[in-house]
């Protein structure tokens, strides 16, 4: 699965040149006052040519004073396929980088060629005094008035846009000047917090600093401010707020019913709301409410109005929980610091019972049949142990990794997270085999079950602060990339091929989240 890379980063058009050789010069020349170039022995470790416009004005910085001398040369905005070193000369305290340009008509671009070089120097003890001068025998860089940074700056003021994403930048040359052309996706803007979110394309002449065009796209609608916790597609949304003066904090519970747009207060605490789910028959919502040390699950009655609490007695210290079915809600009590036991509740008979204690901290569980797995609670660790058991007393280990699901009967799914990448893969364990599959090399940060067969998979972009989301298949292991957003945390729905997902406002805001509705139609990644 080929991965989506962002425009901002390092392109690597021009590939490593002469990296396992060293280039000795042979001639020596006179400079312009009559001294003598002597040649220096140098090693290219790398060429790059960057479209980050950090920085538009050619320049050498020391990267390390080792036995070698390391530096990194940027030649300016330059149009080329690649670059040259042609040699590399000292005279006195002046090192000279002669440098030309490639042109092959398909690759010919606007970037900033880079190079990374090892140098010998024989006098090292004078190196802070030693001047750089790069000479370019058949180019001269192009200058531009105002930079990236000046017109992403103007752009911010004038648009009153605060990008919590790194835009997409890039350079077009035309008839009568250079024109910046910026992509910002899923930003707000930030005179109105209730003001949907937007992507915005600007175009900007590179000479005149003058905004010469801009369009405005709006992707998303306001819902409330809240944090989501649960949703039920095309019918509610579940969500808390919380309110915090010098004298308490309040939380509260509310339902946004998606048909009609009206929202309904369920519940008020000055105790911390942790999580609520909905039962799959819409009926009930279930709850954990947290006052410091003794936490308690609730039961809502969604027509009925009515809220109870159901933890029983001695147990106060929930703190996972989830529905088997409509009339069996399942939950975890942490009964002491290497104690945890599995608990249900049936609606039904308006009872709890215990299902089994084992010598473990639960952390994530899910179940299938009379089967269930989990993960073992470690704090200091991303990746837990994972057990599959149908009465606690045998426990068996199958992997370590976080965010453990049932995908079928048979197929256990899972997040693996590999230290040494710092990446999270996606992992699948067939129990008919006891099988372990990498399904994704991608960076994943979240997956949402669609079905036995699909997934919903949010990927973090490593060059930016942003998410893509994609849709994959288990079976033929094709996954079709949806769009962009800034959180990880959605809620889907596939038939309007829409999310719901709660965002952090501009830093001066109040408010701590607001919640959306993002039409995915309207993303930016298939139209690019």
């Amino acid at each position: 699965m080929k991965k989506i890379i962002s425009l901002v980063s390092l392109l690597f058009l021009a590939v490593i040149l002469n990296s396992c050789n060293t280039i000795q010069n042979s001639d020596t020349k006179l400079d312009d006052n009559g001294s003598k170039e002597k040649p220096i022995e140098y090693k290219i470790e790398k060429i790059v040519l960057s479209k980050g416009y950090q920085s538009l004005e050619p320049n050498v910085e020391i990267l390390e004073k080792n036995e070698d001398i390391k530096i990194l040369i940027s030649l300016g905005l330059v149009e080329s396929s690649g670059i040259k070193i042609d040699k590399i000369t000292e005279n006195n305290e002046k090192i000279n980088i002669y440098t030309s340009r490639l042109l092959e008509d398909d690759k010919t671009q606007f970037a900033i060629p880079q190079a990374i070089i090892k140098l010998k120097i024989s006098d090292k003890d004078n190196l802070d005094d030693i001047k750089f001068n790069i000479i370019n025998e058949n180019y001269d860089p192009i200058e531009l008035k105002f930079g990236k940074s000046q017109i992403l700056n103007k752009i911010y003021s004038q648009f009153k846009i605060s990008p919590n994403t790194i835009p997409v930048v890039d350079l077009i040359k035309t008839k009568e000047s250079f024109v910046w052309n910026i992509d910002f996706n899923n930003i707000s803007e930030t005179d109105d917090w209730k003001s949907p979110l937007i992507n915005l394309n600007v175009k900007a002449d590179a000479n005149t600093g003058k905004i010469v065009l801009s369009n405005k796209e709006v992707i998303s609608e306001y819902i409330d401010n809240g944090l989501i916790l649960d949703y039920i597609p095309g019918k509610y949304l579940l969500y808390k707020q919380e309110e915090i003066d010098e004298e308490k904090s309040t939380n509260t519970l509310w339902l946004y019913n998606l048909q009609n747009n009206k929202k309904e207060k369920l519940y008020e605490t000055n105790d911390l709301i942790y999580s609520g789910i909905f039962s799959p028959d819409n009926k009930n919502i279930a709850f954990i409410e947290n006052d410091e040390n003794i936490s308690n699950i609730f039961l809502i009655n969604i027509d009925e109005k009515t809220t109870n609490k159901i933890t029983p007695i001695d147990y106060d210290h929930t703190w996972n929980m989830k529905w088997k079915d409509k009339n069996n809600l399942y939950f975890v009590n942490n009964d002491s610091e290497s104690k945890s036991t599995l608990l249900k509740y049936n609606t039904a008979e308006k009872k709890s019972e215990e299902v089994f204690s084992v010598g473990k901290i639960i952390s994530d569980f899910d179940f299938k049949n009379d089967l269930i797995v989990f993960t073992e609670y470690d704090e200091k660790k991303l990746n837990k142990n994972i057990y599959i058991t149908r009465d606690g007393s045998n426990l068996v280990t199958i992997d370590k990794g976080y965010r453990v699901s049932f995908l079928d009967d048979s197929t256990i799914i899972y997040l693996k997270n590999i230290q040494n990448k710092n990446t999270n893969i996606l992992s699948i364990y067939n129990l008919k085999d006891n099988s372990k599959i990498t399904e994704t090399e991608v960076d994943i940060e979240n997956y949402i079950k669609l079905n036995s067969n699909n997934l919903l998979i949010i990927e973090k972009n490593s060059s930016n602060k942003d998410y893509t989301i994609m849709k994959y298949n288990t079976e033929n292991k094709f996954s079709k990339p949806i769009g962009k957003i800034t959180g990880e945390v959605l809620f889907y729905d596939e038939a309007l091929n829409k999310c719901y997902i709660s965002l952090s406002p501009p830093i001066e805001n109040e408010k701590k989240h607001i919640i959306y509705s993002i039409d995915l139609n309207k993303l930016n990644i298939n139209k690019k």
